[in-house]
């Protein structure tokens, strides 16, 4: 999660760590500090936030429905236990605006691949979270990605190697979401950043698979064509997470 000086990264593995570290944009070739942890250690979580606080949701081991919720002017302090998803899953992505958060996809080994999205209202976040109209990428939402605009959020990839990009109406979340223009490549455990005209969505793995660091950028205003190739990442990985800013996004941490 980000907001316009700083990002901050938590939990993942080696031992579920509870770990947060926070990235200064500013001064950002030092190393991350070391922040106040999450509630408890769990990886494959999602999260998102506003200019003030951080939430972060479900994961694994569990997997869990827990939401934890960061105050950015506080940061030091352990994460508060906020209300929690609809389901407890892992492997799911986040995204929201200046009001609400969005949670969609993940896993539960029931079994079963969860299509659900969840909606945390910022104002009221001691509640359960809302269950909104659910994604569409033929039963593979599974190890995704998210990023969005203040309008609307876009969700992207998925196991086992998909290419879907849904998009939900930030403003009519109840009806259905639509299906965007795909990325170029089908992958998983992939990552996503953006700023208010384009987002980019970084590493993963192929259905090879084979992990891959391809970076494809979506035009928010331009959303139905196929995703565009960038330049890639430093290395293949997965796994990973990002944040960013109006300027830059940083891709951090994974599996090579």
């Amino acid at each position: 999660v980000s907001q316009s000086r700083y990002g901050w990264f938590g939990g993942g593995t080696p031992g579920n760590t509870t770990t947060v570290n926070s990235i200064n944009f500013s001064n950002d070739s030092v190393t991350a500090l070391t922040r106040g942890p999450l509630s408890a250690g769990r990886y494959q979580l999602a999260a998102t936030g506003n200019s003030n606080y951080g939430w972060f949701g479900g994961g694994q081991p569990g997997p869990v429905s827990t939401v934890d919720r960061i105050n950015f002017s506080n940061d030091s302090a352990t994460a508060s236990v906020r209300g929690p998803l609809s389901l407890a899953r892992r492997g799911l992505a986040a995204t929201g605006n200046s009001n609400y958060g969005w949670f969609g996809g993940g896993y539960n080994p029931s079994p079963a691949i969860y299509s659900t999205v969840d909606r945390i209202d910022f104002s009221s976040d001691f509640s359960t979270a809302l269950v909104r109209s659910p994604l569409d990428s033929a039963g593979y939402e599974y190890r995704l990605a998210a990023t969005g605009n203040s309008n609307y959020g876009w969700f992207g990839g998925g196991f086992s190697g998909v290419t879907t990009v849904n998009r939900i109406n930030f403003s009519n979340d109840s009806f259905t979401v639509s299906i965007r223009g795909p990325l170029s490549a089908g992958r998983y455990d992939l990552t996503a950043t953006g700023n208010s005209n384009y987002g980019w969505f970084g590493g993963g793995n192929d259905p090879t698979p084979a992990t891959v660091a391809t970076v494809n950028s979506i035009n928010f205003s331009n959303d139905s064509v196929t995703a565009l190739t960038r330049g890639p990442l430093s290395a293949g990985r997965y796994q990973l997470a990002a944040t960013g800013n109006s300027n830059y996004g940083w891709f951090g941490g994974g599996i090579t």
